[in-house]
């Protein structure tokens, strides 16, 4: 599930959860092109409220009303325009290119048993099934097939895939999560 930041920045104390980034403009009009982290099915109706971030974490006081959103595709990738109450020229959504658009992490829904939102898994300590420090999972790619966990520590960067036979446990609440490497990973 990914209705989260990718972003090496956790819950802050106002729990907020960056659900896209902001791309730039599009078109002179005041619309913004953003990439969507959420796969909540209305999040970005029109009539949505989403605060802005600069760091995907911590609310920088805007909140944004949508009044009109479609779907395109980009590079194969699939983007969003959105256009907020307010917004009608170019440098007015210039502006907010790079920054983070949030929702209150009461209005994410649950996880179900054994899956877990980016939100809770960026930011995690990994260590191996030998108690081995591996670093902090920094960003997360999704690949189509399985997420693969970007975790940065005291030997570099590696690649963790997110598959079973790969991850042992993940214990969010106290930021830890053990994987068992097969050779080769490293």
């Amino acid at each position: 599930m990914s209705d989260s930041p990718i972003s090496p920045k956790q819950l802050s104390s106002q729990s907020l959860v960056a659900v896209a980034r902001i791309l730039g403009p599009h078109g002179r009009e005041g619309e913004i092109r953003v990439r969507s982290t959420s796969n909540v099915q209305d999040r970005f109706d029109e009539g949505q409220l989403l605060e802005l971030s600069k760091d995907g974490s911590t609310a920088d006081g805007r909140k944004l009303l949508i009044v009109r959103s479609r779907a395109t595709i980009t590079r194969r990738r699939e983007e969003l325009i959105l256009l907020f109450r307010g917004f009608s020229d170019r440098d007015q959504a210039m502006r907010l290119t790079g920054q983070w658009l949030c929702v209150d992490q009461s209005s994410v829904p649950e996880a179900e048993e054994g899956e877990y939102f980016h939100y809770q898994i960026i930011g995690l300590k990994v260590i191996s099934v030998t108690g081995e420090d591996l670093g902090e999972i920094t960003d997360i790619l999704e690949t189509g097939s399985n997420d693969v966990y970007v975790v940065v520590g005291p030997t570099g960067e590696i690649l963790v895939p997110a598959i079973r036979d790969v991850i042992k446990e993940i214990d969010v609440l106290s930021g830890l999560m053990t994987v068992d490497l097969p050779e080769g990973l490293r």
